[in-house]
């Protein structure tokens, strides 16, 4: 897509978004692979983490992650469903800021889809003991020794599947900022309840 197609037109920065998540989803080197989630505290504060983007789907306007159930951001999110995601591809520079709300899935048909296809390796990262968070008195990542070809047992399996959640983020509203040196585009889109969508220009 060449920048003339996006550049001052609102239709073309909405696709030029939706291909960006698309590409994010597909490259696994894509730096909006790799966006800020943005939660609220029990006290109110901002908590910003980095997460991996792990599906994409346009017509719904959802994007998911993969996280241990046990984590504070679940807590955060079953508490305030509302959150933001940041992502930011530097070449060209392009951020999206996605303001969605989050429905933490555990234990469901969408996890055990999601589960049934996880190499072995990859479950072992729900095996952490004790829980994501906790103070330790050395350093350590929590899991039991694996290597690339690790697989858990029938029972670290159970145990680690338990711990699996996944996070479905439905996009109420994108805001596109792009910072070529001809001039900077910065541009928003509002989904109502009905799915009617608001185009606007916004300054930079």
């Amino acid at each position: 897509m060449q920048e003339n197609d996006f550049y001052d037109d609102l239709s073309g920065v909405l696709e030029r978004s939706w291909r960006l998540l698309k590409q994010a989803i597909n490259d696994s080197t894509s730096p909006a692979r790799t966006p800020v989630l943005i939660s609220v505290s029990a006290d109110g504060l901002a908590q910003g983490r980095t997460v991996v983007l792990r599906t994409f789907n346009r017509q719904q306007r959802q994007v998911t992650i993969y996280t241990d159930v046990r984590s504070a951001k679940v807590a955060q999110l079953r508490t305030q469903p509302a959150c933001t995601l940041v992502a930011y591809q530097p070449n060209p520079m392009i951020q999206l800021r996605l303001s969605t709300n989050a429905i933490v899935n555990h234990n469901n048909e969408i996890t055990q889809e999601a589960w049934a296809v996880m190499p072995g390796p990859n479950r072992c990262n729900y095996l952490t003991d004790p829980d994501p968070g906790s103070i330790s008195v050395k350093a350590t990542d929590g899991r039991p020794v694996i290597n690339a070809k690790s697989a858990p047992t029938n029972d670290e399996n159970k145990i680690a599947y338990s711990h699996f959640s996944v996070i479905v983020f439905t996009i109420n509203e994108l805001e596109w900022l792009y910072l070529p040196r001809r001039g900077h585009r910065r541009a928003q889109f509002v989904w109502d309840r009905a799915d009617s969508l608001q185009s606007d220009w916004l300054i930079p």
